[in-house]
């Protein structure tokens, strides 16, 4: 018998798990920075995709010399984009000092931001997928489904989160 390939459900668990492992480990300003860092790579990745798109398919030149020859889809270099920047945002705003005593979140915070960033992450990329390749996905698993079906929600209370976050604790220092 041949071997047999995890679900998609699997799969997204097993994100969960690490995203959410990591994100525990980090103090309440990395968590944020996280969250930033998503929204700031969807933001930049809206605008840069275009021009890397036709770079990649001969539309474009690189000092009217250099170009690559690729199959690339837009939605393929929108994913890729977005998590390349989110991974490289991430690990430099893990870094930056912010001067502050650690004032943890509870375990219950913590894990509810790492949950909403990783969930953030998951239907961001999916919203890059074509229509037919999301229904696909759709079919395979039910974890896609949910989080595609409430994909505006996944974008919008990670940041209505921190802003109650910051109000609630006196400061706006996110």
């Amino acid at each position: 018998m041949g071997a047999t390939s995890p679900s998609w459900d699997a799969v997204i668990v097993l994100v969960y798990v690490i995203g959410v492992g990591y994100s525990l480990i980090l103090h309440r300003e990395r968590i944020a920075g996280q969250i930033a860092s998503a929204y700031i790579s969807l933001a930049v990745t809206s605008v840069i995709t275009t021009p890397v798109y036709n770079f990649l398919h001969h539309n474009s030149f690189l000092m009217n010399q250099l170009w690559v020859q690729n199959d690339a889809t837009t939605q393929m270099v929108s994913g890729l984009l977005f998590l390349a920047l989110t991974i490289i945002l991430s690990s430099f705003l893990s870094v930056i000092p912010t001067g502050r005593k650690s004032d943890s979140l509870s375990m219950f915070e913590s894990t509810l931001f790492s949950f909403l960033w990783v969930t953030l992450l998951i239907s961001t990329i999916l919203s890059f997928l074509p229509v037919d390749r999301l229904v696909l996905f759709s079919n395979q698993s039910k974890l896609i489904t949910l989080i595609w079906q409430y994909h505006t929600a996944w974008l919008i209370i990670p940041a209505f989160l921190l802003i109650y976050s910051g109000f609630r604790r006196g400061n706006l220092n996110y």
